[in-house]
């Protein structure tokens, strides 16, 4: 009898734990990006894992796992900016005009759409104004405000955390509230670290981020710190919504300290 007792319990104890393995693999299939985001007619796998952030319900929970989850690659790709800015520093410093055009300036130019020009320190102090960092408390609010705190559709399957625009036919994901005669779609990235490379290149090369670079070129010209907070109210043209965006990254940033 006593037998028959632990057999039944050893059996009953294996179901239950098989019944939670099977019960966390399916809620972990609801809310993580494993399975293939189908972008035009290829499904585009994604390398990338998305926590369950809108399981969330403690907000103080979900900002720290959110901001925890984004710091690493924002760190990560301002520091190979700033190891290319460094590059270009000591060029600067080195620079003769006989000098054969190195590959890695040639790739830099390229990166940042000044291919065009010429290898001389003029060019080089074109790109010194574009190579350059972001603060990383800007670019981490400006994620958490453009993915809902990485809950958007456009962050779970595309990878987007900044939603960044792409005009070729399939080549994101389209928004449901688009006006019938437009024509951009919201990217689709590999990973969430070709997303946030692709932001910050675009602050440092698309004419509408202009002002933000200028503003930057000032303070490393003073010798001043690039804040998040002095570079913010360059970003008006990110949003239709101008200077109630910027207010409202400030807000952010102040509101957002303690996890930052």
């Amino acid at each position: 009898m006593r037998f028959g007792f632990v057999a039944k319990f050893v059996v009953a104890l294996t179901l239950l734990v098989l019944a939670i393995v099977l019960l966390k693999s399916t809620f972990n299939r609801q809310f993580t990006t494993k399975d293939p985001v189908i972008v035009g007619k290829q499904p585009l796998p994604t390398k990338d894992v998305i926590p369950a952030f809108s399981a969330m319900t403690d907000v103080k929970e979900k900002k720290r796992a959110f901001f925890n989850f984004i710091r690493p690659g924002i760190v990560n790709a301002n520091r190979a900016i700033a190891l290319d800015r460094q590059y270009l520093l000591d060029l600067k410093a080195g620079f003769a005009n006989d000098m054969q055009i190195p590959d890695r300036f040639e790739d830099i130019l390229h990166r940042y759409k000044l291919s065009d020009e010429d290898f001389s320190l003029q060019t080089i102090e074109k790109l010194l104004h574009r190579v350059d960092v972001i603060p990383n408390e800007l670019v981490m609010v400006q994620a958490a405000n453009e993915s809902g705190w990485g809950t958007s559709r456009f962050a779970r399957l595309g990878l987007n955390f900044f939603g960044q625009w792409c005009f070729s036919k399939g080549c994101g994901l389209v928004p449901s509230a688009r006006n019938e005669d437009a024509n951009h779609e919201v990217k689709v990235f590999k990973s969430v670290d070709e997303s946030i490379a692709s932001y910050l290149n675009n602050l440092n090369t698309h004419p509408a981020y202009r002002h933000l670079r200028d503003v930057r070129g000032v303070l490393r010209q003073n010798n001043e710190a690039v804040t998040a907070a002095k570079l913010a109210p360059g970003l008006t043209s990110y949003s239709e919504r101008g200077e109630e965006y910027v207010f409202e990254l400030l807000q952010m940033l102040r509101h957002n300290k303690a996890y930052l």
